[in-house]
C-alpha cells in the first residue's frame, strides 16, 4: 500500500523540516508562522511543477523535497545537520499525529489507533528529535500551530492521492489508516541520510 498518498506525506514532512531548520538557525531560535509555512509549501509546489512537468504532483513534490533536504543536510556541522533532521522528522510527525486525525475527526472517524501505532513505530526518532530541539532551547510543540493551520488544508488532497493509490473510495481512507496502521506507519519513513543525521550527534 505504498501509494501516492504516502509519497506526499513524506514530501510535506520534508518541506516542514527545511522550514524548521531555518527557524532554528536564528539566535534565539523562533518558531515559524503560518505564513512562513504557506510560502514554503507554495514554493515547493511551483518548483515541482517547473522541474517535473507531467509528473503527478505528489511524486514531483517528493523529488524536489528530497533534493532540498539533501542540500540542507550538506551544510554546516553535525549539530546543524541534526537540527535539520529533527525538523524534517517533526514535519511528518505533526502531519500524521495532528493534522490527519483532525481531518478524519471532522468526518466521524477517530484516528487514535493509527496515531498510537505511528508514535510507537517512530518512538526512537521522536525521542532523539525532542532532545535536539531541547539542546537548541526550543520546544518543537511551538511549531505545531503554524504547521497545523497549513497541513489541515493539505490533508484532503493527500487523502485523495492515498485513495487513488489504494484504489478505494475517499470516504474509506480514514478507516484504512486504522486498519493498516503498522504497515502505513512503517512506510512513512525518513530518508536514510536524514535518519543518519538525526542520530549522528547522540
Amino acid at each position: 500500500m505504498k501509494s501516492a498518498g504516502i509519497v506526499l506525506i513524506s514530501a510535506i514532512g520534508l518541506v516542514a523540516g527545511i522550514l524548521a531548520y531555518h527557524a532554528l538557525t536564528p539566535e534565539p531560535p523562533r518558531p515559524p508562522t503560518a505564513a512562513d509555512v504557506k510560502t514554503q509549501i507554495d514554493a515547493l509546489k511551483a518548483e515541482a511543477a517547473r522541474t517535473h512537468p507531467g509528473m503527478a504532483q505528489s511524486d514531483a513534490m517528493k523529488e524536489v523535497a528530497v533534493r532540498q533536504a539533501r542540500e540542507s543536510l550538506g551544510k554546516g556541522d553535525a549539530v546543524s545537520r541534526s537540527r535539520t533532521a529533527a525538523g524534517i522528522f517533526f514535519g511528518s510527525y505533526f502531519m500524521n499525529t495532528r493534522a490527519r486525525p483532525e481531518y478524519c475527526r471532522q468526518r466521524g472517524v477517530d484516528l487514535r489507533a493509527f496515531v498510537t501505532v505511528y508514535e510507537d513505530v517512530h518512538r526512537a526518532e521522536l525521542t532523539r528529535a525532542r532532545a535536539i530541539f531541547a539542546e537548541a532551547g526550543m520546544n518543537p510543540d511551538t511549531l505545531a500551530p503554524a504547521l497545523q493551520s497549513q497541513f489541515v488544508g493539505m490533508v484532503e488532497q493527500d487523502m485523495k492521492d492515498f485513495a487513488a493509490g489504494a484504489q478505494v473510495p475517499l470516504e474509506q481512507t480514514c478507516g484504512l489508516f486504522n486498519e493498516n496502521a503498522k504497515l502505513i506507519a512503517q512506510a512513512i519513513e525518513l530518508p536514510k541520510e536524514v535518519r543518519q543525521a538525526l542520530f549522528a550527534t547522540q
